[in-house]
Formats: structure tokens, sequence, C-alpha cells
């Protein structure tokens, strides 16, 4: 029926635009506080911007994307998330001969095909969804990190969103998570019989991630399985020891979350999310964390670290909702 919007997707109508224009201003002006700039780049990038970036073992990239060839027979895609492109613009624009750091934060609509839940419009599984965002680049010391994860504090406690957690871990490097990445498979080899599908695709081509399996019978059979933040070599468990330095300084409270992992060889050290309960509920409203491999991945010089978050609009909204947050029109 042509009268209604394509599923997953959902107007904002004026009875609804102020909550949006309020959330937006406030991201900007906490932004801007902290010194950062505003970047826009295209809805749709290179398919392999993002193969590369988000990890072409991904769900995000073998099931979700939306992707389609021109008529120039390139290949395109929709952007899922907003890191990919910020780097691809970082690169191509040269950001990195000026002075560094480089502060850059984003506003932008983002589409993975999702399958919408019948009843909860706003459950953040929409098809067209809005991320806000902020990354920093040619920075890696742990106070950047915490820098970071304050920024995002900050802003939920500007909305009004008191009651949350910031749960913080460290997935390591390339050096420490060789030899963890050995022993985790060997333990894995030993459970081949107790994981579920998913779980067994994930076990050779990206172990860690079983660690972030949901199935209840992969949790029940798999908690003695090793974890990355116990394997650590001392210049990851010194970068995560000051991190805590810094958070406590800034009166920050964290825990430490072994469970939160990322999958891909780009990210190192610091991982983490913030999660809102909910009244009657959890959710991760956050989640972000440094990628020190990912520019030059994608074409960029050697030596340029990352890290950044990504946060929901609509899922955020939604939070403000459930704790009976009103926003004034």
């Amino acid at each position: 029926m042509l009268s209604k919007a394509p599923r997953g997707t959902k107007d904002i109508t004026p009875k609804d635009v102020y909550k949006w224009h309020y959330v937006e201003k406030k991201f900007r002006e906490i932004c801007a506080l902290y010194g950062y700039e505003e970047i826009r780049t295209p809805i749709f990038e290179h398919t392999e911007v993002f193969a590369r970036s988000v990890g072409d073992t991904t769900d995000v990239v073998q099931k979700e994307m939306y992707s389609f060839t021109d008529r120039g027979d390139r290949q395109l895609s929709l952007k899922p998330e907003g890191t990919a492109g910020v780097i691809r613009s970082f690169i191509e624009n040269k950001m990195y001969a000026d002075t560094q750091p480089t502060k850059l934060y984003y506003i932008t609509p983002c589409f993975r095909y999702e399958r919408p839940q019948a009843g909860r419009p706003q459950n953040g599984r929409q098809r067209q969804f809005h991320q806000f965002g902020i990354e920093v680049l040619g920075s890696d010391g742990p106070s950047v990190d915490a820098e970071v994860i304050s920024l995002a504090v900050q802003f939920f406690n500007e909305m009004g969103l008191k009651n949350l957690s910031v749960n913080i871990n460290s997935v390591g490097c390339p050096t420490c998570r060789e030899e963890y990445n050995r022993k985790l498979k060997e333990y894995l080899d030993k459970k081949v019989d107790v994981l579920c599908e998913t779980c067994l695709e994930r076990k050779d081509k990206n172990p860690m991630r079983v660690i972030d399996c949901k199935n209840p019978h992969c949790k029940e059979n798999l908690q003695d399985i090793p974890f990355m933040i116990d394997h650590l070599c001392e210049d990851c468990k010194d970068h995560f020891d000051k991190l805590q330095t810094y958070l406590k300084e800034m009166d920050i409270n964290y825990v430490v979350d072994k469970t939160i992992v990322r999958g891909l060889d780009y990210y190192k050290k610091t991982a983490f999310e913030i999660i809102s309960n909910d009244i009657g509920s959890q959710s991760t409203v956050c989640g972000g964390g440094r990628y020190d491999g990912l520019v030059e991945m994608l074409g960029g010089p050697k030596g340029i670290s990352g890290i950044g978050f990504g946060l929901g609009v609509e899922r955020l909204l939604l939070t403000l909702e459930n704790n009976n947050i009103e926003i004034e029109n």
C-alpha cells in the first residue's frame, strides 16, 4: 500500500519532532563543551568500507546491510553505522596532517535490515534508525578513553538518566590476543558438542564473539570460558589500570565486565557499554571502544589510533519514556 511507510521505518511528525530537536541540541552542546566538531558523511559508501570496518564475518555485513550495485557497476551500501564513514573521510581529507587529536561527532540516519517486532515501533530494531556518535583520532592515551566515557555519562545525566551502569573491559592487543585466542580455541574445541550453530561458526572465524552469545544453553555450558582480561600483556594491563584511575578521579562509577568483547583485530584495549537500569528492565544505551588499527586497515597511515562510541536516538527516547522523563514542548 503506497499510503504506508516501508516496514521498519517511522515518520517523525510535528507532535514528536520537538523531542528530537531537544536531544540533538543537548548532544551538540555537550560535544562542543568537550571540543568536538561536527562531521557529516554520505548516506552510502562503497560496500568494502563497511566490510572492512564492521567485519565481513559479522551479522551486520552478512545479513543486515542494504547493499546494491549502481549503474556504474559499483558495489555500494547504505551506512549501517557511523564510524566507518568518518574514518574514510578522515583519510580522504587528510585530517591526519592536522594537529592531533581530531575530535569529531555526528548525528546520522543508519540502515539495517532488521526484523521489527510487532507492537513495538520504537524498540530500536528499525530498518532506518538514527545514531549519535563521537570519534577521537590520533591519541592513544587512557585519559582519552576516560574522556569519551565521561562525555557519554554527562550527556545521559543531562537527559535526566541517573540510574546508569558503566561497564568496561579490555580486549587486549594483537600481542596478547594471539596467545589468548590459542587458549580460547583449545577450550572451545572441547565444547563443540554444547555450542549452538552460531558459536560453531564463530569458533574458528571469530572466537571471542562466542563470549557474546545470548543462547542460554551456551551460557550455561561455557561458564568457565577464559576471558581476555585475565591474559593481558603488561602494556594493555597498564592502560586498563590507568583508565580505571581516571574514572575514579572523575567520580564515574563503573564495573569491570569481562564479557564485553570486540571480535575484530583492529579493536584494542578499552571496550565499554553504558546500561540504563530502566524501571523494570535493563537496556544498553551506548557502546564504544578503542579501534587503533582501523585507520590503517581502511588505507590510512600507520599508527593512528582511534576511540569512540555510538548510541541510538530511538532507543534513547524510549529509555527516557520508560523512566517517566518528559521532554517539554
